[in-house]
């Protein structure tokens, strides 16, 4: 039987997101941790990692740009699974989208 006013495979996000396969390391208040950025968005990222973290931990990313540098940004973990968590970014009033290298 089908739930009436449910869609399938619903999506919330508010911009899609774009794949990559990078390494990057973030920090929590329980220390410095690597991973592998799998994809992200204007609003929030997905990374691969062994660490558990718990819903709510606000973390700082260090990404790759294109100008060679490497810029922080904040965000919440809002989801977690086998693979690594879901990261929502703390937005800034200058809302620019940061475009990942390579």
């Amino acid at each position: 039987m089908e739930k009436i006013g449910k869609e399938k495979n619903s999506d919330k996000r508010l911009k899609p997101r774009k794949p990559y396969s990078g390494h990057i390391f973030f920090s929590s208040d329980y220390g410095v941790h690597e991973g592998r950025l799998k994809n992200y968005s204007r609003y929030g990222l997905f990374i691969e990692t062994t660490v558990s973290l718990p819903i709510g931990e606000t973390i700082t990313i260090a990404l790759p740009y294109m100008n060679g540098t490497q810029t922080k940004v904040k965000g919440q973990i809002v989801r977690c699974n086998q693979e690594g968590f879901g990261i929502e970014l703390f937005r800034k009033r200058k809302d620019t989208y940061l475009k990942l290298i390579k």
